[in-house]
């Protein structure tokens, strides 16, 4: 181990969450999915339209139709263009992977993705892989022991 592998910027703010946000062809078709496969809702005020924020314990997903990107954004529709997700995997721990894969795999493809086998991986977690409607890579995992 480095001594710049735990360097801490002075005055350095701590890092207390992250949020993905997708941008999508159809948010109902998404929020489908992702409520479906993973049990991500979003809040009861949700109008069915427009972009919308799914959560699950520590988990925020934000979707929105790509085309209600504003001018000058990043993710230009040039950008877009392609494959999403293209070079992103998203993990997702959770504490019980077998039952997360359980209630997953029977949806994802009748909400216009697929999923990958469960499996043992030789770094020693046991995960499967989603791939969303749009094309966006998510790995579903055990937890990391940390130590241990």
């Amino acid at each position: 181990m480095h001594a710049a592998d735990n360097y801490v910027p002075a005055g350095a703010t701590a890092l207390v969450g992250l949020r993905f946000e997708l941008f999508v062809q159809d948010v109902a078709t998404s929020v489908r999915f992702y409520r479906s496969t993973l049990g991500l809702q979003p809040p009861p005020t949700w109008s069915g339209d427009g972009y919308v924020s799914l959560r699950s314990g520590a988990i925020t997903i934000g979707v929105q139709h790509h085309a209600k990107l504003p001018a000058g954004h990043h993710f230009s529709p040039d950008r877009l263009a392609g494959p999403r997700g293209v070079g992103l995997e998203m993990v997702v721990e959770v504490d019980d992977v077998d039952l997360a894969y359980a209630n997953a795999a029977p949806h994802a493809e009748s909400c216009g993705g697929s999923v990958e086998p469960l499996a043992d991986q030789p770094w020693g977690l046991r995960d499967f892989r989603l791939v969303d409607p749009d094309g966006y890579y998510l790995r579903v995992t055990s937890l990391r022991r940390w130590g241990g």
